[in-house]
């Protein structure tokens, strides 16, 4: 008798796991999905001499989409530009910069590269041996004239493992999260022998 008092207990307490783990994913699932992405730029510190540039934007982005930012940039400032993403984007993202004027690509690079070091990747830091700790990538620009830069950001799609018997399509499965652009800016540094 006492012995059945305590497997009905751990079947109780095993079904009560189970809820509460069920619950728990929901939320954080939930979170994932309802996310205000503007607030992440709150958070962020621009490294002296650069200053918040209030071009900065964080965005909602949805996996197996492609999304454009304009970014105008002007004469006489020296602007610094870094990307941040979500984790659940696990780095698979593309980031092209385009300068709309010319229609010359000026960057071209993945969120991640198998081979991450210094100039290969977007959104994974790096070991800078100059400085000797890790540095999250950014890429500076120090426009001569007014230029708008285009940026396009391509967020892949999830790969779905389907089972090769079945003749059903998988919906695709969307995930939510953030994108950030974040940009600092200084007055610009006189150059060459003006």
């Amino acid at each position: 008798m006492y012995n059945l008092i305590q497997i009905e207990i751990m079947k109780a307490l095993k079904i009560k796991i189970i809820i509460l783990t069920l619950f728990v994913s929901s939320v954080f699932t939930a979170e994932a999905q309802f996310l205000d992405c503007p607030s992440k730029l709150k958070y962020m510190r621009p490294k002296a001499p650069y200053k918040y540039s209030s071009l900065s934007k964080s965005a909602p982005c949805l996996t197996g989409k492609t999304y454009e930012f304009m970014l105008p940039l002007t004469k006489g400032k020296d602007f610094r530009i870094s990307f941040y993403a979500s984790p659940i984007f696990n780095n698979k993202i593309k980031f092209k910069i385009i300068d709309k004027n010319t229609g010359e690509k000026v960057m071209d690079l993945p969120g991640e590269t198998e081979m991450s070091s210094k100039g290969e990747c977007v959104l994974k830091g790096y070991f800078d041996d100059d400085i000797g700790r890790i540095v999250h990538p950014y890429f500076d620009f120090y426009p001569s004239s007014t230029v708008t830069l285009r940026i396009v950001i391509e967020v892949e799609s999830i790969e779905q493992s389907s089972s090769s018997n079945s003749n059903l399509k998988v919906p695709e499965v969307r995930n939510k999260g953030c994108v950030t652009v974040y940009i600092q800016e200084k007055k610009g540094e006189k150059k060459g022998f003006n």
